[in-house]
């Protein structure tokens, strides 16, 4: 089964619509001055919702993924065992943020309570790896595939808690990126699908390889706001796919 993540969520309502209808991963921008950036306080009172309904703690996972860091032989097994453990245990809170200094970004998940951060922007993404938080690191291809695929070995040789995401240039504005590359490409990760993905679109990225989970935000919006039936749907079509 597929990991659903919906980003971009800034009220309760919508994080409670996400979890309820099955998403792994809820994400809130944390990127300042941003449409859909989501306030502090809000970001805390989503992540006490979500810590209530799940069985283990992010720094238990971490500690599980740790003990088996010696048996991966390749970030594939590596990326599919993280899948894995996220669909066993989530739902799980991801920051998103975009260029924003290492201490502001730790700062700030630890005041929210974050469980993953998700760097969005050019910022040297091994430099943000800790002991505290899981980490989503964005890609676009193909232009980022040699970096994506040198992070992976580093993320798989140390135990690094985290996913990649593949996302659009412009990211955020609906741009589809090319499911052909993703498929004949990447053999060597796995990765959650983002860009331009809708409730409509969902399941004709059934036959794309190399994806383990799906990724959307304005996609699930109408009008510029999280629309609650549209969320369902995505995760109800995002969770059929095998």
């Amino acid at each position: 089964m597929k990991l659903v993540k919906i980003c971009g969520v800034k009220t309760i309502e919508a994080a409670e619509t996400a979890m309820l209808s099955g998403a792994d991963l809820i994400g809130c921008i944390l990127v300042p001055n941003k449409s859909r950036t989501c306030d502090i306080e809000t970001a805390k009172q989503i992540a006490q919702y979500i810590k209530q309904g799940r069985p283990q703690s992010i720094s238990q996972i971490m500690t599980r993924l740790q003990s088996k860091r010696d048996t991966f032989t390749s970030p594939v097994d590596y990326f599919e065992y993280v899948q894995k453990l996220i669909l066993d245990n989530g739902p799980f809170l991801v920051g998103v943020f975009q260029n924003q200094s290492r201490d502001e970004v730790l700062s700030i998940a630890r005041r929210i309570g974050l469980d993953f951060i998700q760097l969005h922007g050019s910022e040297p993404k091994l430099d943000f790896v800790n002991d505290e938080f899981g980490l989503v690191f964005r890609y676009v291809v193909p232009r980022d595939t040699e970096l994506m695929r040198e992070h992976g070995l580093h993320m798989m040789r140390n135990g690094v808690l985290g996913l990649p995401l593949l996302d659009s240039e412009q990211g955020g504005e609906g741009k589809v990126i090319d499911w052909d590359y993703v498929s004949g490409s990447l053999p060597f990760t796995r990765a959650i699908l983002a860009g331009g993905l809708t409730p409509d679109n969902i399941r004709e990225t059934m036959d794309v390889k190399n994806v383990i989970g799906f990724d959307v935000s304005g996609g699930v919006e109408t009008d510029g706001k999280k629309d609650l039936t549209k969320i369902a749907k995505f995760v109800n079509g995002g969770k059929s796919i095998y």
